[in-house]
């Protein structure tokens, strides 16, 4: 089966745009271009499980190839948590803004020293067919620190870019140059492979 275009599945603009960018050359729409269609239940208790449900989802009600990711931030201190938490971390399960997540891990975090301030930024993706069938499915992560304040530059959708040091760097994700972002972009790896993918599938 030919894919004649590929939906990123997420309502998430800088998601989005960051899709666009990895696949400008594909046809590709995020799902909020399509229509207004109901987002899923994010139930499942992996990143993985989470990608699948989404891609799945999308691809079921759009009846086109569908891609969708997940991920999070595992802060070692705190057990991993958030993890698939991590837009959801708040009382009440309330999906927090851009700075009341920073707020929230940051507080957690207050007093801790900087050895033990290591986290992960995790992400995983999955494309599905028309018919529900997973077919792409890949997971990387960078790890860092997490900074004691906000850095000084903010990517609106990507709160904890902002408070995630690369040590060898001493900047954050959201300051790096664009040279350093295709060094550091833990989402890099997956993109060129479902490049790959996409092409195999013309």
């Amino acid at each position: 089966m030919r894919i004649e275009r590929l939906v990123i599945g997420s309502t998430n603009p800088a998601k989005v745009e960051e899709w666009e960018h990895f696949l400008e050359r594909f046809n590709v729409k995020g799902i909020g271009d399509l229509g207004n269609f109901p987002e899923p239940r994010e139930a499942g208790r992996t990143f993985t499980e989470n990608a699948i449900i989404k891609a799945t989802h999308y691809a079921k009600i759009t009846g086109e190839f569908a891609f969708s990711e997940d991920g999070g931030y595992e802060v070692d201190a705190l057990g991993g948590a958030p993890g698939v938490r991590s837009r959801r971390i708040l009382p009440g399960d309330k999906d927090g803004t851009d700075q009341e997540l920073i707020d929230y891990i940051l507080e957690k975090l207050r007093g801790l020293p900087h050895e033990k301030r290591g986290v992960k930024l995790s992400f995983v993706a999955a494309v599905s067919d028309p018919e529900g069938k997973t077919i792409f499915l890949k997971g990387n992560s960078l790890a860092g620190i997490v900074a004691e304040k906000p850095g000084p530059v903010r990517i609106e959708g990507y709160p904890f870019r902002t408070i995630h040091l690369i040590p060898e760097l001493g900047k954050t994700y959201a300051e790096l140059t664009a040279e350093e972002h295709e060094k550091y972009n833990h989402k890099r790896p997956v993109a060129e492979k479902l490049v790959k993918f996409l092409i195999e599938y013309r």
